[in-house]
């Protein structure tokens, strides 16, 4: 369903608000909109494309995929997905998991205009009127608009903060001597040093084949799945989305799947997508049973992080929750919060018992990624 009308957004053009779930995120008119706008990888066209069309159905949910046109021309993106968990309809941000921010797809600017307009509020309630609650998780702090366009929303901060490393382009060897502690340093090279003293052959590499990749996303899945109990990778509908994305993001140079081989054995690897000048790092994994002693997962990630600095990228994205290696890294936090909208009853007690439990929020984290 279609709403047009003539809003303050564009006083000359009629304005619509629409429902498009086959929305085509591969379309030339979303690559303009993305590459406009300050949003992160996680809204890129691939990665939306992917979640779409292979984890969205694979895990049973729906799409709600919300657009807002301006004299025909594309100018806002609300990727949204319907679930059912419980007995309580919930539309959210395309997350399930595997996203570390939700945003709007949209300039800064559009997103103050459509807060503005009151018609467009309006029709986007019309939309997501049929839920009980709206959430949007891990979104920045600094996005109170996102308050006045949806109204009466709540927020609680994230239970896991970003962590992002800012870097010198170009200048790796002096942003390390500036950044990282000296003992640190001398530790990542003692162990290097002492791999390749002990093994034939040591390279870090970026995996480009489907070959390698393969081997690389089944590597990380099977010391993962060692390690972590219920990890997400145990889901073949969350890894074929991560495998999916992996191999063709390779040819597009959309996603970075790299690690470090051993006499031509992975032991160690990592997998992220690219955001803006910065890699997001998603999935990583080592043999630690085999290789623990040379630290080979803080080995391939220094080497990344060299990799990335060497082509220009401003950060590196460490992904979501505190761990020492990050601090190790010289990593800042950005603190996210979690905001939901009640559109029922129903939503109202959901969204008074979310926002002050921890345990109902894990409940409804772990319950996104078991609804069929």
């Amino acid at each position: 369903m279609t709403m047009h009308f003539n809003g303050k957004t564009g006083p000359a053009e009629t304005t619509a608000v629409a429902v498009e779930n086959t929305f085509d995120f591969r379309s030339d008119e979303y690559r303009a909109l993305y590459d406009g706008c300050e949003v992160s990888g996680f809204q890129s066209p691939l990665w939306l494309d992917q979640l779409y069309r292979v984890l969205v159905p694979g895990v049973g949910a729906k799409p709600v995929i919300l657009t807002v046109r301006q004299g025909g021309r594309l100018k806002a993106v609300f990727p949204l997905i319907r679930q059912d968990v419980a007995g309580v309809t919930m539309v959210q941000a395309a997350d399930l998991g595997v996203s570390d921010y939700n945003r709007i797809v949209c300039t800064a600017e559009t997103l103050e205009a459509l807060a503005a307009d009151e018609t467009v509020r309006s029709a986007i309630a019309d939309h997501i009127a049929f839920a009980d609650i709206l959430f949007l998780r891990k979104v920045g702090r600094d996005e109170a608009v996102l308050d006045r366009l949806f109204g009466k929303a709540e927020r609680s901060s994230c239970e896991n903060s970003a962590y992002v490393i800012d870097l010198e382009p170009g200048a790796f060897e002096e942003w390390r001597r500036q950044n990282l502690k000296k003992g640190f340093r001398k530790n990542i090279d003692r162990r290097r040093r002492k791999m390749e003293g002990d093994h034939d052959n040591v390279q870090w590499q970026t995996f480009t084949t489907p070959e390698e990749i393969d081997a690389a996303m089944e590597f990380i899945r099977t010391e993962r799945s060692r390690r972590f109990k219920g990890d997400v990778l145990a889901s073949d509908a969350y890894f074929a989305f991560y495998k999916a994305c992996a191999l063709e993001g390779a040819a597009t140079g959309e996603t970075v799947t790299s690690g470090i081989m051993v006499d031509g054995k992975i032991v160690s690897a990592d997998f992220g997508v690219m955001g803006k000048d910065c890699v997001h790092s998603i999935l990583c994994a080592a043999d630690i049973d085999n290789f623990g002693t040379y630290a080979p997962g803080i080995q391939s990630l220094h080497d990344l992080i060299w990799e990335r600095s060497v082509r220009g990228d401003t950060h590196f994205d460490a992904g979501l929750g505190g761990s020492r290696y990050k601090s190790d890294f010289a990593a800042r936090e950005v603190q996210l919060d979690n905001l939901s909208v009640s559109l029922s009853l129903k939503g109202q007690a959901v969204a008074a018992v979310y926002h002050r439990s921890k345990p109902l929020k894990n409940f409804l984290r772990d319950m996104v990624r078991k609804v069929h």
